[in-house]
């Protein structure tokens, strides 16, 4: 890839990292363009010279694009960095399908320098649908309409010829009246299918999750989180007790042998998990469908006590859960929620680097952080290891907001901060020489943000 912008590069590696290799891009594409982006491991720069790779375009133009006699038309024109050489940049077109409005273009380019398929089909008088910069006015597809489908490269490991592929989106064929190939309706069809989970929440991967947690365990939560929030609970013999998306009921059924007395009660957005934690939970809980947002629709009444675990940063309106925390809450009342550490843990703009001791040689592993005080949302992928199988990914929308932010939110809702302690894995590295940088740095850089809030007993004066 190319641009100023190295941030994909840095995130792949980022996520790369644990197979202590470094990956580079062995092709480039155009800075606007989606598409495949073919990476390989590299130890030395000038393997990547050795690498060479074609990479297809599927280009939207305006007007028809006439080939002639020919199934190929080959167009050539200045281009930005290789003005002193004009002859040595050229671009093949092949016409997919069109009509007098616009043509869809199959497209390769010689060298491919930065820009350069844009500008010459603009020279040529067809200028890419969206491409602003060089004088479209249309914006057809809602970007500019280039999209890289195929690399071909020759690996300079294997010394094997491969090839990887990326469909373009259906609205490019659409756009010009021509049905899409299989592979592409088939790509939609998996975004559509992504999208229906994203509509109905939890409930479509309710048996992944409750593998995760409760069958299969997480270390985080039986080692860090659950004996961390009773902790801070405190909670005492008769009290109501409520956990906010409770999900399947790892934290009810944990209270329930703790404090066998007090009365637990579960909501959950999601019937399916729901289901799975009264299943679980019989009658030593009572565990309920409903809406963080909107408590009060839930008739839960007064609660002595509530938590909501991991779950903050997945919902959209902060104020109307702490409202509705601050309601059902007795005067003097506990909350405790933790979240991932908005200053360490912040997706896709926080990762972990290294870099060496310039007096000893010894190995640093650091936390790099590029925002924190701006609000954000993102979307990311819950199972990134299965999805690496094959597996369909498991999205969920987060919702970063800096430590200020919850503690004015807790406090505007009428609840008083008397606790924050932020939590560290306790996880430990292999034996290897960066084991003990990644333990010295997992030890001291905090993994979750455990806030513990009380609702006020009276006015002061």
């Amino acid at each position: 890839m190319r641009g100023g912008d190295h941030a994909f590069n840095r995130l792949v590696n980022v996520h790369h990292a644990p197979r202590r290799e470094r990956l580079r891009a062995v092709h480039q594409i155009d800075d606007v363009a989606s598409g495949v982006v073919a990476y390989m491991p590299v130890t030395d720069v000038d393997d990547l010279h050795q690498t060479r790779t074609t990479t297809t375009y599927l280009v939207l133009v305006e007007g028809r694009f006439e080939t002639g006699d020919s199934e190929e038309r080959v167009i050539s024109g200045p281009v930005p960095g290789l003005e002193s050489k004009p002859s040595a940049a050229m671009t093949s077109c092949r016409v997919v399908g069109g009509n007098d409005s616009a043509t869809l273009l199959r497209v390769r380019a010689r060298p491919d320098a930065p820009g350069q398929v844009r500008a010459q089909l603009a020279a040529a008088g067809h200028v890419v649908i969206g491409d602003v910069e060089n004088g479209s006015l249309r914006d057809d597809l809602r970007r500019v309409a280039i999209h890289a489908e195929e690399v071909r490269l020759r690996n300079p490991g294997t010394k094997s010829n491969e090839r990887f592929r990326s469909p373009a989106s259906a609205s490019f064929f659409r756009a010009v009246g021509a049905e899409p190939p299989a592979s592409v309706l088939d790509r939609e069809a998996q975004d559509a299918h992504q999208q229906e989970l994203k509509d109905k929440g939890w409930d479509p991967v309710a048996g992944w999750y409750d593998d995760l947690i409760a069958n299969r365990g997480s270390d985080h939560h039986e080692r860090t989180i659950l004996p961390g929030v009773e902790r801070l609970l405190e909670l005492k013999p008769g009290e109501r007790f409520l956990d906010i998306a409770c999900g399947q009921g790892v934290l009810l059924d944990r209270l329930a042998l703790s404090s066998p007395d007090a009365s637990l009660i579960g909501l959950d957005i999601a019937p399916e998990l729901v289901r799975r934690a009264a299943e679980s939970l019989g009658d030593r809980a009572d565990v309920r469908v409903g809406d963080a947002r909107s408590l009060g629709e839930a008739g839960i009444g007064q609660v002595d006590a509530a938590s909501c675990l991991m779950a903050l940063m997945n919902i959209d309106d902060l104020g109307a859960v702490l409202g509705g925390v601050s309601s059902a809450l007795t005067p003097g009342g506990r909350f405790v929620a933790v979240i991932l550490h908005p200053a360490f843990r912040s997706p896709q703009t926080s990762a972990w680097g290294w870099t060496t001791d310039g007096r000893t040689g010894v190995p640093i592993q650091f936390r790099r952080v590029d925002r924190y005080l701006s609000d954000r949302s993102t979307e990311i992928v819950m199972n990134p290891g299965s999805v690496s199988s094959g597996d369909s990914a498991i999205t969920t929308t987060t919702h970063h907001r800096p430590i200020g932010k919850y503690v004015t939110a807790l406090a505007e809702a009428g609840l008083a901060v008397d606790a924050m302690e932020e939590w560290v894995s306790d996880r430990t590295s292999q034996a290897g020489p960066r084991a003990n940088a990644e333990n010295l740095s997992r030890s001291e850089i905090p993994m979750f943000l455990a806030l513990r809030a009380r609702k006020a007993v009276g006015t002061i004066q």
